[in-house]
Protein backbone atom coordinates (compact mmCIF):
# COMPACT_ATOMS: atom_id res chain seq x y z
CA UNK A 1 0.00 0.00 0.00
CA UNK A 2 1.60 3.24 -1.10
CA UNK A 3 1.10 6.68 0.30
CA UNK A 4 1.21 10.16 -1.22
CA UNK A 5 3.11 13.15 0.21
CA UNK A 6 2.18 16.81 -0.08
CA UNK A 7 3.80 20.02 1.12
CA UNK A 8 1.45 22.78 2.25
CA UNK A 9 2.30 26.15 3.81
CA UNK A 10 2.14 26.41 7.58
CA UNK A 11 -0.82 28.46 8.86
CA UNK A 12 -0.22 32.18 9.29
CA UNK A 13 -0.59 31.94 13.06
CA UNK A 14 2.13 29.28 13.03
CA UNK A 15 4.54 31.74 11.38
CA UNK A 16 3.49 34.61 13.64
CA UNK A 17 4.37 32.47 16.64
CA UNK A 18 7.95 32.31 15.36
CA UNK A 19 7.96 28.61 14.58
CA UNK A 20 10.76 27.48 12.24
CA UNK A 21 8.63 25.27 10.02
CA UNK A 22 7.38 26.99 6.91
CA UNK A 23 5.42 24.03 5.63
CA UNK A 24 3.98 20.67 6.58
CA UNK A 25 4.72 17.40 4.87
CA UNK A 26 1.45 15.52 4.96
CA UNK A 27 0.89 11.86 4.26
CA UNK A 28 -2.83 11.43 3.77
CA UNK A 29 -3.51 8.37 1.67
CA UNK A 30 -4.58 5.43 3.79
CA UNK A 31 -5.02 7.54 6.90
CA UNK A 32 -8.17 7.03 8.96
CA UNK A 33 -9.47 9.80 11.20
CA UNK A 34 -11.79 8.57 13.91
CA UNK A 35 -14.31 11.12 15.19
CA UNK A 36 -14.84 9.76 18.69
CA UNK A 37 -18.12 10.51 20.41
CA UNK A 38 -20.36 9.03 23.07
CA UNK A 39 -23.08 7.97 20.67
CA UNK A 40 -26.81 7.82 21.16
CA UNK A 41 -29.85 5.69 20.34
CA UNK A 42 -30.85 6.25 16.73
CA UNK A 43 -34.41 5.17 17.54
CA UNK A 44 -36.43 4.19 20.60
CA UNK A 45 -35.55 0.49 20.21
CA UNK A 46 -31.88 1.31 20.81
CA UNK A 47 -32.43 3.19 24.08
CA UNK A 48 -31.99 0.29 26.51
CA UNK A 49 -28.97 -1.28 24.71
CA UNK A 50 -27.38 2.16 24.58
CA UNK A 51 -27.88 2.70 28.32
CA UNK A 52 -26.48 -0.75 29.06
CA UNK A 53 -23.28 -0.01 27.13
CA UNK A 54 -22.98 3.36 28.86
CA UNK A 55 -23.21 1.98 32.38
CA UNK A 56 -21.11 -1.10 31.61
CA UNK A 57 -18.08 1.15 31.08
CA UNK A 58 -15.66 0.66 34.01
CA UNK A 59 -14.97 4.40 34.02
CA UNK A 60 -18.66 5.00 34.69
CA UNK A 61 -19.35 2.27 37.24
CA UNK A 62 -16.27 1.70 39.40
CA UNK A 63 -17.03 -1.90 40.39
CA UNK A 64 -15.61 -5.31 39.31
CA UNK A 65 -16.75 -6.66 35.96
CA UNK A 66 -19.32 -9.31 36.97
CA UNK A 67 -21.14 -6.93 39.31
CA UNK A 68 -20.77 -3.99 36.93
CA UNK A 69 -22.53 -5.83 34.11
CA UNK A 70 -25.36 -6.89 36.41
CA UNK A 71 -25.76 -3.32 37.65
CA UNK A 72 -25.63 -1.99 34.08
CA UNK A 73 -28.40 -4.39 33.11
CA UNK A 74 -30.50 -3.32 36.09
CA UNK A 75 -29.93 0.42 35.65
CA UNK A 76 -30.57 0.35 31.91
CA UNK A 77 -33.81 -1.59 32.41
CA UNK A 78 -35.02 0.83 35.09
CA UNK A 79 -34.05 3.99 33.21
CA UNK A 80 -35.15 2.92 29.73
CA UNK A 81 -38.87 3.86 30.03
CA UNK A 82 -38.22 7.46 31.16
CA UNK A 83 -35.36 7.82 28.68
CA UNK A 84 -37.61 6.68 25.83
CA UNK A 85 -40.12 9.37 26.79
CA UNK A 86 -37.41 12.03 26.59
CA UNK A 87 -36.12 10.80 23.24
CA UNK A 88 -39.70 10.68 21.96
CA UNK A 89 -39.98 14.40 22.75
CA UNK A 90 -36.95 15.23 20.59
CA UNK A 91 -37.96 13.21 17.55
CA UNK A 92 -37.71 9.56 18.56
CA UNK A 93 -33.94 9.25 18.86
CA UNK A 94 -30.70 11.14 19.24
CA UNK A 95 -29.51 13.28 16.31
CA UNK A 96 -25.92 12.93 17.53
CA UNK A 97 -24.95 10.03 15.27
CA UNK A 98 -26.33 11.67 12.11
CA UNK A 99 -24.68 14.92 13.15
CA UNK A 100 -21.32 13.21 13.60
CA UNK A 101 -21.59 11.71 10.10
CA UNK A 102 -22.22 15.21 8.77
CA UNK A 103 -19.13 16.49 10.62
CA UNK A 104 -17.06 13.59 9.29
CA UNK A 105 -18.08 14.28 5.69
CA UNK A 106 -17.35 17.99 6.03
CA UNK A 107 -13.97 17.38 7.68
CA UNK A 108 -12.97 14.85 5.03
CA UNK A 109 -13.81 17.33 2.28
CA UNK A 110 -11.91 20.13 4.05
CA UNK A 111 -8.78 18.02 4.45
CA UNK A 112 -9.00 16.71 0.91
CA UNK A 113 -9.32 20.17 -0.60
CA UNK A 114 -6.22 21.26 1.31
CA UNK A 115 -3.88 18.52 0.14
CA UNK A 116 -5.48 17.12 -2.98
CA UNK A 117 -6.40 13.75 -1.54
CA UNK A 118 -8.88 12.77 1.13
CA UNK A 119 -8.22 10.70 4.26
CA UNK A 120 -11.10 8.60 5.52
CA UNK A 121 -13.09 10.27 8.33
CA UNK A 122 -15.22 7.86 10.34
CA UNK A 123 -17.64 8.40 13.25
CA UNK A 124 -16.73 6.03 16.10
CA UNK A 125 -19.09 5.78 19.07
CA UNK A 126 -18.35 4.57 22.57
CA UNK A 127 -21.95 3.36 22.90
CA UNK A 128 -24.25 2.25 20.11
CA UNK A 129 -23.49 2.27 16.39
CA UNK A 130 -21.24 2.74 14.56
CA UNK A 131 -19.08 1.52 17.41
CA UNK A 132 -15.37 2.10 17.71
CA UNK A 133 -14.73 -1.51 16.70
CA UNK A 134 -17.01 -1.17 13.68
CA UNK A 135 -15.23 2.02 12.62
CA UNK A 136 -11.83 0.32 12.93
CA UNK A 137 -13.09 -2.65 10.91
CA UNK A 138 -14.24 -0.33 8.14
CA UNK A 139 -10.97 1.62 8.19
CA UNK A 140 -8.87 -1.52 7.89
CA UNK A 141 -11.08 -2.86 5.10
CA UNK A 142 -10.43 0.42 3.27
CA UNK A 143 -6.72 -0.15 3.75
CA UNK A 144 -5.86 2.37 6.47
CA UNK A 145 -2.19 2.31 7.39
CA UNK A 146 -2.36 4.76 10.26
CA UNK A 147 -4.96 6.68 12.22
CA UNK A 148 -5.74 9.87 14.07
CA UNK A 149 -8.06 9.88 17.08
CA UNK A 150 -10.13 13.08 17.17
CA UNK A 151 -12.47 13.16 20.17
CA UNK A 152 -15.51 15.37 19.83
CA UNK A 153 -15.03 16.18 23.51
CA UNK A 154 -13.15 19.50 23.52
CA UNK A 155 -12.11 19.12 27.18
CA UNK A 156 -10.38 15.99 28.44
CA UNK A 157 -12.13 13.76 30.96
CA UNK A 158 -11.37 10.18 31.84
CA UNK A 159 -14.90 8.80 31.29
CA UNK A 160 -15.15 10.46 27.86
CA UNK A 161 -11.84 11.08 26.07
CA UNK A 162 -9.88 8.62 28.19
CA UNK A 163 -12.41 5.82 27.79
CA UNK A 164 -12.69 6.39 24.03
CA UNK A 165 -8.91 6.31 23.61
CA UNK A 166 -8.69 3.05 25.57
CA UNK A 167 -11.35 1.43 23.40
CA UNK A 168 -9.65 2.61 20.21
CA UNK A 169 -6.24 1.37 21.34
CA UNK A 170 -7.73 -2.06 21.99
CA UNK A 171 -9.34 -2.18 18.54
CA UNK A 172 -6.59 -0.60 16.41
CA UNK A 173 -3.63 -2.82 15.36
CA UNK A 174 -0.75 -2.13 17.76
CA UNK A 175 1.82 -2.16 14.94
CA UNK A 176 0.14 0.70 13.04
CA UNK A 177 0.65 4.35 14.07
CA UNK A 178 -2.11 6.03 16.04
CA UNK A 179 -1.99 9.74 16.88
CA UNK A 180 -4.28 11.12 19.57
CA UNK A 181 -5.60 14.66 19.94
CA UNK A 182 -6.35 14.94 23.65
CA UNK A 183 -7.95 18.37 24.11
CA UNK A 184 -8.73 21.65 22.37
CA UNK A 185 -11.14 23.50 24.64
CA UNK A 186 -9.11 26.71 24.48
CA UNK A 187 -7.87 26.38 20.89
CA UNK A 188 -8.56 29.83 19.35
CA UNK A 189 -10.25 28.45 16.23
CA UNK A 190 -12.47 26.17 18.29
CA UNK A 191 -13.37 28.98 20.71
CA UNK A 192 -14.34 31.14 17.73
CA UNK A 193 -16.57 28.35 16.37
CA UNK A 194 -18.43 28.42 19.67
CA UNK A 195 -18.37 32.20 19.85
CA UNK A 196 -20.22 32.47 16.52
CA UNK A 197 -23.16 30.56 18.01
CA UNK A 198 -23.11 32.55 21.26
CA UNK A 199 -23.08 35.86 19.41
CA UNK A 200 -26.09 34.69 17.40
CA UNK A 201 -27.95 33.89 20.63
CA UNK A 202 -26.97 37.14 22.34
CA UNK A 203 -28.25 38.98 19.29
CA UNK A 204 -31.70 37.45 19.84
CA UNK A 205 -32.08 38.97 23.31
CA UNK A 206 -34.41 41.97 23.53
CA UNK A 207 -31.74 43.98 25.31
CA UNK A 208 -34.11 45.48 27.87
CA UNK A 209 -32.72 43.70 30.98
CA UNK A 210 -29.34 42.57 32.31
CA UNK A 211 -27.95 39.63 30.34
CA UNK A 212 -26.36 36.48 31.72
CA UNK A 213 -24.81 33.57 29.83
CA UNK A 214 -25.18 30.20 31.55
CA UNK A 215 -22.41 27.95 30.24
CA UNK A 216 -23.58 24.37 30.69
CA UNK A 217 -21.15 21.45 30.62
CA UNK A 218 -21.63 17.73 31.10
CA UNK A 219 -21.04 16.86 34.74
CA UNK A 220 -18.49 14.51 36.25
CA UNK A 221 -18.48 12.78 39.65
CA UNK A 222 -16.35 14.54 42.25
CA UNK A 223 -14.68 11.19 42.83
CA UNK A 224 -12.97 11.58 39.44
CA UNK A 225 -12.03 15.21 40.09
CA UNK A 226 -10.47 14.37 43.46
CA UNK A 227 -8.54 11.55 41.79
CA UNK A 228 -6.87 14.10 39.51
CA UNK A 229 -9.10 14.32 36.44
CA UNK A 230 -8.35 17.70 34.75
CA UNK A 231 -11.90 18.21 33.46
CA UNK A 232 -13.04 20.88 35.94
CA UNK A 233 -9.93 23.01 35.38
CA UNK A 234 -10.22 22.67 31.60
CA UNK A 235 -13.89 23.63 31.71
CA UNK A 236 -13.06 26.77 33.67
CA UNK A 237 -10.36 27.68 31.15
CA UNK A 238 -12.76 27.10 28.25
CA UNK A 239 -15.46 29.21 29.85
CA UNK A 240 -13.09 32.12 30.44
CA UNK A 241 -11.83 31.93 26.86
CA UNK A 242 -15.34 31.87 25.40
CA UNK A 243 -16.55 34.71 27.63
CA UNK A 244 -13.61 36.84 26.51
CA UNK A 245 -14.25 36.01 22.83
CA UNK A 246 -17.84 37.26 22.98
CA UNK A 247 -17.14 40.23 25.25
CA UNK A 248 -18.84 39.05 28.43
CA UNK A 249 -17.73 40.62 31.70
CA UNK A 250 -17.08 38.33 34.68
CA UNK A 251 -20.49 39.17 36.14
CA UNK A 252 -22.25 38.26 32.89
CA UNK A 253 -21.60 34.52 32.82
CA UNK A 254 -21.73 31.42 35.02
CA UNK A 255 -20.28 27.94 34.51
CA UNK A 256 -22.71 25.17 35.46
CA UNK A 257 -22.99 21.41 35.00
CA UNK A 258 -25.75 19.06 33.87
CA UNK A 259 -26.57 15.38 33.23
CA UNK A 260 -26.05 13.87 36.65
CA UNK A 261 -26.72 10.15 36.23
CA UNK A 262 -26.44 8.55 39.65
CA UNK A 263 -26.82 9.51 43.32
CA UNK A 264 -23.39 10.68 44.36
CA UNK A 265 -21.58 14.00 44.62
CA UNK A 266 -21.12 15.60 41.20
CA UNK A 267 -19.56 18.75 39.88
CA UNK A 268 -21.72 21.79 40.45
CA UNK A 269 -23.52 24.04 40.41
CA UNK A 270 -26.37 22.30 38.62
CA UNK A 271 -27.52 24.03 35.44
CA UNK A 272 -31.29 23.84 35.94
CA UNK A 273 -31.15 24.82 39.61
CA UNK A 274 -28.86 27.74 38.80
CA UNK A 275 -31.17 28.98 36.06
CA UNK A 276 -34.14 28.88 38.44
CA UNK A 277 -32.22 30.77 41.13
CA UNK A 278 -30.79 33.58 39.00
CA UNK A 279 -33.48 34.00 36.33
CA UNK A 280 -35.59 36.80 37.77
CA UNK A 281 -35.29 40.00 35.79
CA UNK A 282 -32.47 38.72 33.56
CA UNK A 283 -32.17 37.84 29.91
CA UNK A 284 -30.54 34.40 29.83
CA UNK A 285 -28.52 32.62 27.17
CA UNK A 286 -27.91 28.90 27.76
CA UNK A 287 -24.65 27.80 26.13
CA UNK A 288 -23.79 24.07 25.67
CA UNK A 289 -20.11 24.73 26.21
CA UNK A 290 -18.83 21.14 26.29
CA UNK A 291 -20.95 19.83 23.41
CA UNK A 292 -20.25 20.16 19.69
CA UNK A 293 -23.44 18.38 18.55
CA UNK A 294 -27.14 18.55 19.28
CA UNK A 295 -28.42 15.62 21.35
CA UNK A 296 -30.54 14.86 24.42
CA UNK A 297 -28.48 17.10 26.70
CA UNK A 298 -29.15 20.14 24.51
CA UNK A 299 -32.58 19.40 23.07
CA UNK A 300 -34.15 18.19 26.33
CA UNK A 301 -32.01 19.27 29.29
CA UNK A 302 -31.56 22.82 28.00
CA UNK A 303 -34.46 23.40 25.59
CA UNK A 304 -37.04 21.87 27.93
CA UNK A 305 -35.83 21.69 31.53
CA UNK A 306 -33.67 24.83 31.63
CA UNK A 307 -36.24 26.82 29.67
CA UNK A 308 -39.00 25.79 32.08
CA UNK A 309 -36.78 26.73 35.02
CA UNK A 310 -36.14 30.14 33.47
CA UNK A 311 -39.86 30.76 32.96
CA UNK A 312 -40.69 29.70 36.53
CA UNK A 313 -37.89 31.87 37.85
CA UNK A 314 -39.17 34.98 36.10
CA UNK A 315 -36.53 35.44 33.40
CA UNK A 316 -37.06 38.40 31.11
CA UNK A 317 -35.99 36.22 28.16
CA UNK A 318 -34.41 32.83 27.51
CA UNK A 319 -32.42 31.83 24.41
CA UNK A 320 -30.29 28.75 23.82
CA UNK A 321 -27.13 28.97 21.73
CA UNK A 322 -26.91 26.21 19.15
CA UNK A 323 -24.13 23.63 19.22
CA UNK A 324 -21.47 24.23 16.51
CA UNK A 325 -22.53 21.11 14.59
CA UNK A 326 -20.98 20.95 11.12
CA UNK A 327 -20.56 24.70 10.87
CA UNK A 328 -17.84 26.08 8.63
CA UNK A 329 -16.05 27.44 11.71
CA UNK A 330 -16.04 24.16 13.61
CA UNK A 331 -14.94 22.13 10.60
CA UNK A 332 -12.08 24.56 10.01
CA UNK A 333 -11.08 24.28 13.67
CA UNK A 334 -11.11 20.47 13.55
CA UNK A 335 -9.12 20.47 10.33
CA UNK A 336 -6.57 22.75 11.99
CA UNK A 337 -6.20 20.23 14.81
CA UNK A 338 -5.88 17.24 12.49
CA UNK A 339 -3.32 18.62 10.05
CA UNK A 340 -0.43 18.71 12.56
CA UNK A 341 -1.33 15.18 13.65
CA UNK A 342 -1.07 14.10 10.01
CA UNK A 343 2.09 16.01 9.40
CA UNK A 344 5.83 15.88 9.92
CA UNK A 345 7.24 19.37 10.22
CA UNK A 346 9.77 20.20 7.56
CA UNK A 347 12.28 22.99 8.03
CA UNK A 348 12.17 25.72 5.43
Amino acid sequence: MGSSRFLIPAPAEFKRAGRRAACYEIVVSKTAIFLLNLGGPRDLAEVRPYLYELFADPRILHVPAPLRHLLALLISSLRAPSSRQKYALIGGGSPLVAGTFEQARALQAALGSAVGEEPLCLPAMQCGHPSIREAVRDALAWGAERAVALPLYPQYAGPTTGSAFEALRRAWPAERPLREIERYGTDPAYVEAQAVRVREALGQLPGRAPRLAVFSAHGLPMRDIRAGDPYEREMQESARALAAAVGLADAEWRLTYQSRVRPREWLGPDTVKTVAEIARGRELVAVPISFVSEHLETLYDLDVLAKEAAERGGAAAFVRARAPGASRELVAALAGLVRPALAAETAA
